[in-house]
């Protein structure tokens, strides 16, 4: 199969079962679009499948970097999701891309290739002291569509775009390249939907009480005392929270908790956003659904 087959959808929504499932019937290897599965040690907090969870199908792009040090860009994703995209292809098997990271699909498979840029470690420096709203605006001023293309709270990107932007002294799309066009059809699942929304967020919440319990606060501590604190940690949902809890931004671990809960809710209607936005992605119920495409 020449085309490469996308599922992409909101947090908790079941998109890496559903390509799991999809593997399995097509003799497929999958890559992950998650912008902290990659980072070893992060395995609660980004619910990352374990192997049994993978069920033999193979999985690229997991635990590949330590959280600390330069975050893992967009960029970085495009370069290494092409040459797993290579290495699959030359065993004759089709390629599934899935995760929520909007971003990183975009850069691989629907933009513009991003100049290579190193980090600035000075400005970013500067940069975390300010809080999203003024970064955001910093953006605004410098770069205006990059700014419309991302969230005010995605404090990592909006610091990356403001570093890019900066050390190119012009925007963002003026020093974009043509990237390898890949030939890809895309799905959703059907939480997507507006009909599907509060059952969407009952298992986000689900989903937050069960990493409690399976050591979620644990594995921040670890994390923590291996790398200490940093711009990943800081930046990652379920992490950031406990950092808050520890600064006195509230009163009790349920409290912090909670706030995990609120902001995985907003973080999947960002998500929906992006992807009801999209006319060429297809909505779909299960796997079959995605066969009949195919």
């Amino acid at each position: 199969m020449d085309k490469i087959i996308v599922i992409t959808g909101p947090t908790a929504s079941g998109k890496t079962a559903l390509a799991i499932r999809l593997a399995k019937k097509i003799n497929a290897e999958i890559i992950c679009a998650d912008s902290r599965i990659v980072y070893k040690g992060l395995d609660i907090v980004s619910a990352k499948p374990d192997l049994d969870e993978r069920e033999g199908i193979i999985h690229h792009l997991i635990d590949i970097k330590e959280p600390s040090g330069e975050p893992y860009s967009a960029g970085d994703f495009a370069n290494d999701a092409k040459i797993a995209i290579e290495k699959i292809r030359a065993k004759n098997k089709p390629v599934i891309i899935t995760g929520g990271t909007w971003f990183y699909i975009k850069c691989l498979l629907d933009e513009k290739e991003l100049p290579k840029i190193g980090a600035d470690k000075k400005l970013r420096l500067e940069l975390e002291k300010y809080d999203n709203d003024t970064l955001w605006q910093l953006l605004n001023e410098i770069d205006k569509k990059r700014a419309s293309e991302i969230h005010k709270n995605n404090k990592e990107r909006v610091i990356r775009a403001i570093e890019m932007a900066k050390t190119l002294g012009k925007n963002i799309e003026q020093a974009e390249r043509e990237p390898v066009k890949y030939n890809s059809i895309w799905f959703t699942n059907d939480f997507t939907e507006e009909k599907n929304r509060e059952k969407l967020y009952k298992r986000i919440d689900f989903r937050v009480d069960e990493m409690i319990k399976n050591g979620l606060y644990y594995e921040w501590e670890r994390a923590v005392a291996k790398y200490s604190r940093n711009e990943v940690l800081e930046n990652t949902i379920g992490f950031k929270e406990f950092f808050e809890l520890q600064d006195g931004a509230y009163q009790s671990i349920e409290e912090a908790v909670d706030k995990i809960k609120q902001r995985t809710r907003n973080f999947a209607k960002r998500q929906i956003t992006f992807f009801r936005g999209e006319p060429k992605i297809k909505i779909v119920k299960n796997e079959d659904d995605i066969l009949k495409f195919l």
